[in-house]
């Protein structure tokens, strides 16, 4: 049961003026994101930031002809395929923080389906980068294929984090 009772305006106006929640700024300012943020007290320090790219140290081995060049997505025939999917682990630290999510990774994926290289294009933080990285690295492809032939490919692979409901 609700109970309603009639509320003195000029009461709860003069208390309101003397305890505010929230200190008193200029009215514009108040509406910055960036104002708002301060204002609040995190509950935990914010993640460390990630290293933006991740390199596998394997040199690529071209014949000598030059550097690989690798093929958009788009242009290749058909696109790589995973032989074995390593899945992420989820990072106890983002499980504790209530963190979900997607971390994107732009990773070349050479002519015999070997990763190359890996870069974080979208992070998360607490952990999941690195864990997206780990588990990219650690999976295997066969190669993308244009006319009938394996080719060096440049491409975006997401790796959700959710919660199991």
């Amino acid at each position: 049961m609700v109970e309603l009772s009639p509320v003195d305006l000029q009461a709860a106006s003069d208390t309101a003026s003397t305890s505010r929640a929230v200190p008193s700024t200029d009215e514009e300012e108040w509406r910055q994101p960036d104002t708002f943020l301060r204002m609040i007290p995190l509950a935990q320090a914010p993640p460390k930031p990630v290293p933006a790219a991740v390199t596998v140290p394997i040199p690529a081995n071209n014949g000598g002809d030059g550097p690989v060049v690798y093929e958009s997505a788009s242009e290749v025939g058909q696109l790589p395929r995973f032989k074995t999917q390593v899945q992420a682990l989820y990072p106890e630290t983002a499980k504790r923080a209530n963190i979900e999510g997607v971390v994107i990774l732009q990773v070349d994926i050479d002519a015999a389906g070997e990763v190359k290289k890996v870069v974080v294009v979208q992070s998360l933080g607490y952990g999941c980068d690195e864990a997206a990285v780990a588990a990219v690295q650690q999976s295997s492809f066969f190669p993308a294929v244009t006319n009938g032939q394996p080719v060096p490919v440049h491409l975006e692979i997401p790796y959700r984090f959710k919660f199991d409901n």
